[in-house]
């Protein structure tokens, strides 16, 4: 094989090992089913934490075919603020920086599931994901 094909079979076999990695990462239309979905499998679990009812501000979502990523802030329905007080993080507040909350879902079953969150972390909490859950660390915002 000649150095100038031995290159461009090189070059091809990248070009495909780098489409076979590549995510194809988006986010979620707002008002959307799925953005909706998405937000409602953390709901429950965020709502338990903040002990009432919770809206969204969306700082961070990409989706992709089974899996989703988020970073939000909560707030009580109509925009008001959460007081970090009234919630069940009231003992840590020493130990967490505001209640930004950042989650992992999942698609499994025909619906969006939640498989980890972390509320107010004050380092990179979801770090670890990619290793535990084999999510693509490239979704978590990590590559």
């Amino acid at each position: 094989m000649t150095v100038r094909r031995f290159a461009f079979t090189a070059l091809v076999g990248l070009c495909l090992a780098g489409a076979a990695v590549a995510q194809p990462f988006r986010e979620p239309a707002k008002g959307s089913t799925e953005r909706a979905a998405i937000l409602d499998a953390i709901r429950p679990a965020v709502e338990a934490e903040m002990r009432g009812p919770v809206e969204f501000v969306v700082i961070t979502m990409r989706a992709a075919p089974n899996w989703a990523f988020m970073q939000v802030e909560p707030q009580r329905p109509g925009g008001g603020t959460i007081d970090p007080a009234q919630t069940g993080l009231r003992d840590e507040a020493d130990m967490v920086d505001g209640l930004t909350v950042f989650a992992l879902v999942s698609f499994q079953n025909g619906r969006w599931n939640l498989v980890d969150h972390v509320v107010g972390p004050t380092d990179v909490a979801y770090a670890g994901w990619p290793l535990r859950y084999g999510v693509p660390a490239a979704l978590l915002g990590l590559e």
